[in-house]
């Protein structure tokens, strides 16, 4: 028979990385709840909880929304059924990321063309970087 853990949410957080704020942040936005209040008044969570919450954290390093948190959460009460519904959700973080990472090259093509416009042996009000963001910006 295995005996059931319960952790104050200091316990929590020192197992999770994650402060105690955030913890009660997730709390007051229903991802997760006490299984027990005891007689001092402490919030005490179980394994399950410990689990769901590296669970999100490892769901927010993805930049996975909250409420697509949630969805997850709820998909999982059915275990049974198709897992198409993850399948898109993260396919549509694929192309998220896949946007950010185009974006960013672009940013980095304008910084290095930028960059390439002046010497470092200009004088700042020669400093063709400054007349081009000046141009740009008018």
């Amino acid at each position: 028979m295995k005996i059931q853990k319960n952790y104050l949410i200091k316990d929590l957080s020192l197992k999770t990385g994650l402060s105690t704020d955030t913890i009660r942040f997730y709390e007051k936005k229903n991802l997760l709840q006490p299984t027990f209040r005891g007689s001092n008044n402490y919030r005490y969570y179980d394994e399950k909880t410990l689990n769901k919450l590296i669970f999100i954290k490892r769901c927010r390093a993805l930049e996975i929304s909250l409420n697509e948190i949630t969805y997850l959460l709820e998909l999982e009460q059915n275990p049974a059924q198709s897992c198409s519904a993850v399948n898109k959700l993260i396919d549509d973080h694929i192309q998220q990321v896949t946007d950010k990472i185009n974006e960013l090259k672009k940013f980095q093509t304008q910084l290095v063309e930028l960059r390439s416009t002046c010497n470092t042996d200009s004088r700042i009000d020669d400093c063709q970087i400054l007349k081009q963001l000046e141009a740009k910006s008018s």
